[in-house]
Parts: C-alpha cells; structure tokens; sequence
C-alpha cells in the first residue's frame, strides 16, 4: 500500500474550517474532497468515513486549542486566563470571526448526533478540568472549581455572543467584573 503523499494536519486543519462553516450535516465528502484537493479513495483510507474524519478533525482542533492554553499560562495562570480570554475578544472582531468549534459541535449535534455531541462535551470538560487544576495551584483549591466554572462561562458568553460583534470595550469590561479576580491590571 502507498504511503500518503500528503500532510495530514494541514488536511484536518482544512477540514476543521469547513466543519465549522457549513456544520457536520452541511458537509458533504464531496464538499470535503473540493476542499482538500484529494481524491475520495485518499480520504477514506486515511481518515475512514466522514464521521471519523469529523472526529480526527475535532481531535486535531482540541489539541492545537490545549497547546495554546499550555502555552498562555506558561507565564502563569491568572495572566495565561487573562491572555487568552483577551485574545478571544479580539478574534471576535475579525471578518472572517468563527467560534470554537468544539462548543459549535456540541451546540449543533446534542439533539442529532449524541455521540459526537458529547466527545465535544469530553473536550470541553477537559479544558474545564485544565483549568481548575492550573487555577487551583495559583489561587488555592477552595474556590479552583467556581473560578473555573467562571472561565468556562465567559468562554462561552465569549465565543457565542461574539457574533453579535459587541464593543470590544464592553466585553473586557464585563470580563473585569465578573472575574474581578484575574490581574487585568497588567492587560
């Protein structure tokens, strides 16, 4: 059997942006082979079907989303929270704005696709579990699990109303007070 010619990230990072746009039952693997530029007989032997390649995708998302959180609070965890919620912020704001695709997922496929609906849930409460682990380290376990619910929170609110493009002002306002706690001062 030959080896594929071709790099796979860059075929799931392709795949994760149609995903998002056109959402799992929007996609077709028609839309997918126009997108890619391989052939469907590539695309299955390397991924299988859609629904494994939807989930490689969202594995791939997942981990690219993990590096940059490992990475943000590398400086430490109230100003790694703070660095990434800010740039969430200012994501928002852009032309071509998309949310997480993982909340995305969950958002569309709860009622249609339950078990990919909840694969999405597993990553989101692994970030949660991320993040209350880190939170707990800086700011003492009592309150790590409200304080990460918090950020969660705010993830949400942030990618969801994001595209109702509201001041960017007003958000980081609004971030400030409900998570008072963090060190905006510096940001």
């Amino acid at each position: 059997m030959a080896k594929a010619q071709f790099d796979k990230n860059s075929i799931l990072d392709k795949t994760i942006m149609l995903f998002w746009q056109q959402g799992y039952h929007g996609t077709s693997m028609q839309d997918v082979t126009a997108t890619t530029g391989l052939k469907p007989g590539s695309l299955y032997n390397s991924f299988g079907n859609k629904e494994q390649l939807f989930i490689a995708s969202l594995e791939r998302y997942a981990q690219r989303s993990a590096d940059k959180m490992k990475l943000a609070m590398s400086y430490g965890t109230g100003e790694g929270i703070v660095m990434l919620l800010t740039d969430m912020v200012a994501a928002r704001g852009k032309k071509d704005y998309a949310s997480c695709f993982i909340i995305k997922t969950q958002l569309e496929l709860t009622s249609t696709e339950p078990k990919l609906a909840k694969l999405a849930g597993d990553y989101l409460s692994r970030t949660k579990a991320q993040y209350k682990l880190a939170i707990a380290s800086e700011y003492g376990e009592a309150l790590s699990e409200v304080y990460a619910t918090s950020v969660m929170m705010a993830v949400f609110g942030i990618r969801v109303y994001g595209y109702q493009q509201p001041n960017e002002a007003d958000v980081l306002e609004s971030l400030r007070l409900s998570l008072h706690w963090l060190p905006w001062t510096k940001h």
